[in-house]
């Protein structure tokens, strides 16, 4: 039998007879005692609670800097949105006051000609602004509405998206 070094500690621990068993057959199938095997073993699974530990202490700030790059990314994203929305919602306002206006366009020349065609794309555009200005505040109450309820109830925290019910009234 080999000597124990002197960094290791005799522990004495109770297991059920099967599992003792299964060890004790294990420990005889690769040559070694059954104590190495269950110290073997023991520091094993201490090491991976450890690691664990480790990456259980990491999460909170990976899931912040995740979240507050995803953030970014839906606010850039939320910009392209806003910004496809109000050229399409001008291009075909433009398509449809350029049949309108069709013969007023034809007879401008020149630089008259694009003048009138920036003074219609700039009513558009105003126009566009104004049919989408609705959905944008509702978009910012939204965005105003969730702020609180992510400042009060942290997502690492939250058994739910919604812990209590005042968060859920906010919402309605």
């Amino acid at each position: 039998m080999p000597r124990p070094s002197s960094k290791t500690v005799k522990l004495q621990v109770r297991v059920p007879a099967n599992v003792a068993a299964f060890l004790t057959a294990k420990a005889h199938a690769s040559g070694m005692p059954v104590t190495e095997l269950g110290g073997a073993l023991l520091a094993h699974a201490a090491e991976a609670e450890a690691r664990d530990e480790g990456a259980a202490l990491m999460l909170p700030t990976v899931r912040q800097v995740v979240r507050q790059e995803l953030n970014l990314f839906l606010e850039r994203l939320l910009d392209f949105q806003i910004r496809t929305y109000m050229e399409a919602g001008t291009a075909r306002r433009m398509v449809q006051a350029t049949a309108y206006y069709a013969e007023q366009i034809a007879t401008a020349k020149g630089p008259a000609r694009l003048e009138l065609l920036k003074g219609y794309e700039e009513k558009q555009w105003s126009a566009t602004w104004a049919a989408g200005r609705r959905h944008f505040e509702e978009l910012a109450k939204l965005q105003a509405l969730m702020e609180p309820v992510h400042k009060r109830v942290p997502r690492d925290e939250a058994p739910e998206d919604f812990p209590d019910e005042t968060a859920e009234e906010e919402l309605a």
